[in-house]
């Protein structure tokens, strides 16, 4: 975990704050009360500047906060949001944690998230913000892998919140992880019920930057869901409840992203039904022009064991030298960027952001393989954070030139402290985006050497199996007649075409090979 200290540092230096008279908490109260956010924010901040004790510093930091976030300027706030929180003053605390589900929403929910977790309490809080607490607690302890710990701190977070949702998501994956079955079902099921919830606090405001804002919410409410629909049936899938997962895993909409994601995941269940011509349809489909973004080395292993057991040892060995040369070809260039470049956090974020903002189609593998990762909620939201401080620096700048008789520039003053905190803010997203970019390489590409290696083993069984039908075909034909092809089941929701080498968006998924078995005919089913 990044320390807090780290992301906050020790700033500001540079900035000329200039001598604007001090003024009591009554007129940052009245200016506020009478729509002049910006002015009380200014004044609370001049405020801080004279404080004579941390408790009326933390207030006026707290009333900053308060002030900028009324403005609409979220990012400027974020800053005096935590410097209140390590004041550590009960009565600032208060006052300033009513903005924490807020502050979460519009600046992203990790940095705030080790502050709360590290520094408030839940008797902090209004009831209003409780579930902020209790959210940042059950991610926090998630990420430590303390499992009971999440499953409690779940349950705390209330029904009709919007943090409701991602804590069902987050107490269902701790109890996969202490086998608790039935519970995760449970909890995953009301998930993607409840997933509507998360969007209830849009911003109605028809700025382009709040409908990109909005549009993303949007995407992430729909992601959220067809995790919650994945993580039922992955459960069905480990207990061997096949025709359950593949029902689920159909429920997940082609529009998004994770269907993308867990297509080759159906596919194994239908493997498992020994489904082998429509496992091989399911995964026909990653040849689709529009599904040509995924990396997923995957794909190519179960298709080779497809062809496998259906006792196409030709076809199966050419997809198996077709994938491992490709594949490592993409190992070594990622291996190379890792190793040139690791944890150099700002230099991760700007690969992640290049491939995020590149075409989605692109033939380079490098953002292919980025594309896993990068184009996941989580990290578009600090891309467009971002944008949002760019945004609000122009704010700033036309707020100070409308008032002549407190102007002072970009540059000094306040406007220019609140300068100096976007170019923080920014740098903070940097390290966030490059540490989230630097842990995804790691672990993709574990997974990438995985594969590989299966796929070595797998080509070593296929080797010998064809040498066994060639030196001893007696036991070459009782190991094939240990395996069954069943012919698929069409669903009542399925129609029937023939593929002509045409991709359809409404299709794909839903092929099904019609390949003749070459084990013992005679054994199929």
């Amino acid at each position: 975990m990044i320390r807090c200290g780290l992301l906050l540092g020790t700033m500001i230096a540079g900035v000329s704050l200039g001598q604007t008279a001090h003024a009591s908490f009554a007129d940052v109260k009245r200016a506020f009360d009478t729509g002049q956010y910006f002015t009380a924010a200014r004044m609370a901040f001049n405020d801080a500047n004279h404080a004579e004790n941390r408790a009326e510093k933390a207030m006026s930091y707290a009333w900053t906060t308060h002030g900028l976030v009324k403005a609409g300027l979220d990012q400027s706030a974020l800053y005096f949001f935590l410097k209140t929180i390590e004041l550590q003053d009960r009565p600032a605390l208060k006052k300033v944690l009513e903005l924490a589900p807020r502050l979460m929403d519009r600046t992203g929910s990790d940095l705030i998230r080790m502050y709360l977790s590290q520094f408030t309490r839940v008797e902090d809080y209004p009831a209003s913000a409780k579930n902020a607490f209790h959210f940042s607690q059950t991610k926090d302890q998630l990420l430590k892998g303390q499992y009971e710990s999440v499953i409690k701190s779940a349950q705390q977070v209330q029904k009709g919140s919007s943090f409701y949702p991602y804590a069902l998501q987050m107490k269902a994956t701790a109890e996969v992880m202490v086998r608790k079955n039935d519970d995760a079902l449970r909890d995953f099921k009301e998930c993607a019920k409840q997933s509507d919830l998360a969007d209830d606090d849009r911003d109605d405001s028809e700025s382009a930057m709040n409908r990109k804002w909005n549009a993303l919410r949007k995407d992430a409410v729909s992601d959220l869901q067809a995790r919650c629909l994945a993580g039922q049936a992955r459960i069905h899938y480990q207990t061997g409840n096949y025709d359950e997962a593949d029902r689920l895993y159909d429920r997940i909409p082609k529009s998004s992203f994770v269907w993308t994601d867990t297509l080759f995941e159906h596919a194994w269940s239908t493997f498992a039904k020994e489904e082998y011509n429509r496992t091989l349809g399911k995964l026909v489909s990653y040849k689709s022009p529009n599904l040509k973004f995924n990396f997923i080395p995957e794909v190519d292993r179960l298709v080779a064991q497809s062809y496998y057991s259906l006792c196409l040892y030709d076809d199966a060995l050419k997809v198996v030298d077709d994938a491992k040369k490709e594949y490592e070809e993409v190992m070594k260039e990622v291996h190379a960027f890792y190793q040139t470049n690791k944890n150099n956090y700002r230099v991760m974020y700007a690969m992640g952001r290049e491939a995020l903002t590149g075409k989605l189609h692109t033939d380079r593998k490098l953002y292919r393989f980025f594309n896993r990762f990068v184009r996941a909620p989580g990290f578009q939201s600090l891309a467009i954070s971002q944008e949002r401080i760019a945004a609000e620096r122009i704010a700033i700048q036309r707020i100070d030139a409308a008032r002549p008789e407190t102007k002072t520039g970009i540059t000094e003053g306040f406007p220019g402290f609140l300068s100096t905190i976007l170019d923080w803010r920014n740098s903070s997203i940097e390290i966030l985006g490059g540490v989230y970019v630097n842990n995804s390489i790691i672990d993709y590409y574990n997974q990438l050497v995985e594969n590989i290696e299966k796929t070595n083993f797998l080509k070593i069984d296929i080797l010998g199996q064809m040498k066994r039908k060639l030196v001893a075909p007696e036991e070459a034909s009782s190991e094939e007649r240990s395996r069954g092809n069943r012919i698929p089941v069409r669903r009542n929701y399925q129609m029937l075409w023939t593929f002509n080498g045409e991709f359809w968006n409404d299709e794909i998924g839903d092929y099904v090979f019609a390949l003749e078995s070459e084990c013992e005919k005679e054994n199929t089913k």
